[in-house]
């Protein structure tokens, strides 16, 4: 291949760009696994074969300066011809660059630009009587944006029938043909034929042809996206990139699949990148505005898409977004005048309405977003994307019948396509479930075992929906779905259509997806859970999408579930929420936002859930009961969250945000996590006593100061930016403050106990000394325990030590307060309930004993001998329906057991004996 041809076959994009990036905006899924290497990286140096290729020493110059504008490493004495220019400023989106408007220019390219622009008349006029490859390719992809399918159909068939009946051998020229391909299997829905063939030929592009000849790995990257592909997707994007680290498109794809991972990091870097090409390239604004509306800002989008469609009022990306920023904003007037904008330059066309039906769908905007995917596919009935769309989000609002149709035409039009494919695969098997139907839920499980889970959930269900729709003055407008998968597989392809998700449970407003509690190999099973706390956790989404038409923030619906999960705050939380707080790492309201999602730092979700608990806490106490209602009733009118914190709870954000800080330094204190004097302060003391100790203190003080001061007398008479630059004055940035280490002795512990009686961290060190101390105990360390858990009444540590010492008394039974508290923290694991029934069982408090039990099952049903204790209590009690419900479950649980089919006959008699 020589560089003469490169040149003339740089692409306008990746053949997902129909129209020049009139379909750009397609299906993005939600929840992908992470590739090794960084998905958007800092730094691409060009393959050294590429390098290699350009050094060659049998180039001439002129040869030697097209390929460096091929592979991106070009400067500004390569651009010394029209060509050169034009492929750089086509690059760019730089359309006023005279090179595009030079009749010695190719005029592929000046076709090409006119279409980037948005002319897409124009660009087809260009190219009258040009008979290439990429001409037809251009055509078709300006027809097809402008809504004429047949005129793009016609355009590359003379194209496809020589791909199909000739050899080529020309890596540009076969790129080009493939591209046309993949216009005509959307246009004609032929993907599942064409697909294979199009991977087929550009895998020959690439490898047999031309191994530096990316624009064919660019190609097979928009293939790999169209289905859904990302892994392999972005591993071709990096390998384009070595070899064009300026290609703009490989930047701006790599930027969207962050946008779909919710990497805002990432995708700000790819927009980085992009301005480096160009510093007003029209993709960084495409980009960013599209980052604003995912993380919930149509404001800020609209703003910067107005200002671009300024400048290009005919780019149709722009438009198609601005749309969907409009409906976002609620406001229908402004969103059917972008449509219609969009209709104006392209009438026919389907790619506003779907871009649209996406984002609606993305915000739980069911009924809208299928108004708008139906319209785009009435308008391009071939085009699985929108299809796919709609076919999930009939699946996440509980139509199944709706969604089998829709996922079966699309796995009809593409086999390929991984979301449709296992989401299909789910329904289907779904549809099989039995099903079981109380007054408010409908419950689907997998026939077989996981009914012993459903009988012992019906009943607290419907105590759990009387509960949490009287909170919120609402119940939903129909049964919800409660959906029971076998394993973990099954629940993330039924909530994102991917194998993989990092939770077990999940509502999409009418319906909860939940795995079975369970436990088994980490590829299958997550282990055991509280499935009624999770489940009530779920349902409070449920309803509070349902009272503000899915139109909640997601920190407020997450922070609302767990106010009403009816479990204490643990010790962790608590510790993790005074760290935050002392430190000032508490996350404001954006950050507060992103964090359920995209957490920044390893524990930023776990404070979320935390914070925003702890934030609906403050505001039940500030400002009423009544005051959340308040709030989220306001979303049902689209009014946007900062507004309606105003009128609702009449505080700005900022100033509910100050209140509760000074508030959360109470709650802090009470839990006994704000010991003042610290434990570090109080060595302080004994090193300050100590003449050696407080010398070595002195001599480090000294040397941080002159450190400190060195640093500042060295920028006296400097510009005044140089003080602002960096941060110069950040503790880390000078010598450590040396503390010479001291310890607490036992007699120094009990002088500071006289002086602070009920100092926790005290408390606590004196506690663990006497319980380490090995003897047995005695009034002093019982005194302790109530001291400390007086001093500290978050820290579960005491109650654990008392039921331990109990259980192990001639008077177990004392251990039950203890576990009764312990048990109330406990979301994971059935011991501590089992042994309450047992004890409870001891007693003759067998209502007690079986009210444990059933909720050490409610935990982990499939445990048979926890099913067998559970039968003789219920026994022992006369409660002997519930004693044949255990005895029936063993059946399922051991069916190769005969002994339990014994056992069922045998209660069977009891009970008609009665």
């Amino acid at each position: 291949m020589t560089g003469h041809s490169r040149v003339s076959a740089v692409p306008a994009g990746p053949p997902r760009v129909a129209a020049v990036l009139g379909l750009l905006f397609v299906a993005l899924p939600s929840a992908l696994a992470q590739p090794r290497a960084p998905l958007v990286p800092e730094h691409v140096p060009l393959q050294a074969s590429a390098q290699a290729a350009i050094n060659a020493e049998w180039l001439s110059d002129a040869e030697r300066k097209t390929l460096r504008v091929f592979h991106g490493v070009w400067d500004e004495r390569d651009l010394d011809s029209p060509a050169a220019r034009a492929t750089v400023a086509l690059n760019a989106w730089r359309f006023d660059d005279p090179a595009l408007a030079d009749p010695a220019v190719a005029a592929e390219i000046r076709a090409e630009a006119l279409a980037r622009r948005g002319e897409l008349s124009g660009a087809i006029a260009a190219l009258k009587g040009v008979a290439s490859n990429r001409a037809a390719r251009i055509r078709a992809d300006a027809y097809e944006g402008l809504g004429d399918h047949r005129a793009a159909e016609a355009a590359v068939e003379g194209l496809v029938q020589l791909l199909m009946e000739e050899r080529i051998d020309d890596a540009g020229e076969l790129t080009e043909g493939v591209r046309a391909l993949v216009v005509r299997a959307r246009i004609q829905g032929q993907p599942a034929r064409d697909y294979k063939t199009m991977m087929s030929l550009l895998g020959r592009a690439h490898q047999e042809l031309d191994r530096l000849y990316w624009p064919a790995k660019l190609a097979e990257a928009g293939l790999l996206i169209e289905k859904d592909n990302r892994r392999e997707a972005v591993a071709a994007l990096h390998e384009t990139l070595a070899l064009n680290p300026r290609c703009a498109d490989a930047w701006f794809l790599l930027g969207r699949v962050a946008l779909e991972r919710f990497d805002f990091d990432a995708a700000q870097l790819a927009a980085e990148k992009l301005r480096a090409i160009d510093r007003r390239h029209p993709l960084v604004d495409l980009l960013l505005a599209e980052a604003r509306l995912i993380q919930d800002d149509p404001d800020g989008a609209v703003e910067l898409l107005t200002a671009l469609l300024e400048q290009r009022p005919k780019l149709r990306p722009a438009l198609a977004l601005l749309a969907a920023s409009e409906a976002l904003r609620y406001d229908d007037d402004a969103m059917n005048d972008a449509l219609n904008r969009y209709g104006s330059l392209s009438p026919g066309s389907p790619v506003a309405y779907f871009v649209v039906g996406r984002h609606l769908a993305m915000n739980r905007q069911y009924e809208v977003a299928a108004q708008m995917l139906t319209e785009a596919i009435r308008r391009q009935p071939a085009w699985p994307a929108p299809r796919i769309e709609l076919g999930l989000l009939h699946l996440q609002s509980g139509r199944d019948a709706e969604a089998l149709e829709a996922l079966e035409a699309v796995v009809r039009l593409d086999p390929f396509n991984n979301r449709a494919g296992n989401s299909l695969l789910v329904l289907k098997e779904v549809a099989g479930y039995e099903r079981v139907e109380t007054a408010h839920f409908v419950i689907r499980y997998k026939p077989g075992v996981d009914k012993v889970l459903v009988d012992l959930i019906l009943e607290p269900l419907e105590r759990m929906h009387a509960e949490v729709s009287a909170r919120f003055g609402h119940e939903p407008p129909r049964k919800t779905v409660i959906e029971l998968l076998p394993d973990h597989k099954r629940f993330a392809v039924r909530i994102t259509g991917m194998p993989w998700i990092h939770t077990i449970a999940a509502s999409t407003g009418p319906v909860i997806a939940v795995e079975v509690p369970r436990d088994g190999p980490l590829s299958k099973h997550r282990g055991t859970f509280d499935l009624l706390r999770v489940i009530r956790h779920e349902y409070t989404h449920t309803i509070t999408l349902s009272r503000t038409r899915n139109r909640i923030p997601h920190w407020l619906t997450e922070a609302a579930a767990v106010s009403m999960e009816e479990a204490p705050r643990d010790f962790e939380t608590c510790q993790m929420l005074a760290r935050a707080l002392d430190s000032g790492d508490l996350l404001d309201f954006d950050e507060l936002k992103w964090a359920f999602v995209r957490p920044k730092r390893p524990g930023d979700r776990a404070l979320a859930y935390g914070q925003g608990h702890w934030m609906v806490e403050f505001m039940n106490e500030r400002f009423g009961e009544s005051a959340l209602v308040r709030l989220i009733s306001l979303y049902f009118d689209g009014i946007r969250h900062e507004q309606a914190m105003a009128r609702a709870l009449g505080v700005t954000q900022e100033q509910f945000f100050g209140e509760f800080v000074i508030w959360a330094h109470d709650q802090v204190k009470s839990w006994g996590l704000a010991a003042r004097p610290t434990l570090a302060q109080l060595k302080d003391r004994l090193r300050w006593a100590d003449p050696d100790l407080a010398e070595a203190m002195r001599a480090s003080a000294t040397a941080r100061l002159d450190a400190i001061a060195n640093a500042l007398i060295g920028r006296i008479g400097r510009p005044a930016d140089a003080w602002t630059r960096k941060r110069p004055f950040v503790a880390d940035r000078w010598p450590a403050m040396i503390r010479p280490p001291v310890e607490i002795d036992d007699e120094t512990l009990a002088d500071f106990l006289t002086e602070y009686s009920d100092h926790p961290d005290l408390l606590e060190l004196a506690l663990r000394r006497a319980l380490d101390a090995d003897r047995v105990p005695d009034e002093e360390v019982f005194d302790l325990l109530e001291r400390y858990a007086a001093a500290r009444p978050a820290d579960p540590f005491p109650d654990r030590r008392l039921a331990n010492l109990w259980i192990n008394s001639p008077t177990p039974q004392r251990a039950i307060p203890h576990l009764e508290r312990l048990d109330r923290y406990e979301q994971k694991a059935p011991v501590l309930a089992a042994k309450l029934a047992s004890l409870y069982r001891q007693t003759g408090e067998l209502d007690q004993a079986l009210k444990k039990v059933t909720r050490a099952l409610q935990i982990n049903a499939y445990h048979a001998p926890r099913r067998e204790l559970a039968a003789a209590i219920a026994i022992e009690a006369g409660q002997l329906q519930i004693a044949r419900r255990h005895i029936e479950a063993l059946t399922l649980i051991e069916p190769d057991r005969p002994q339990h089919h014994k056992r069922l006959e045998a209660i069977d008699r009891m009970i008609n004996n009665r």
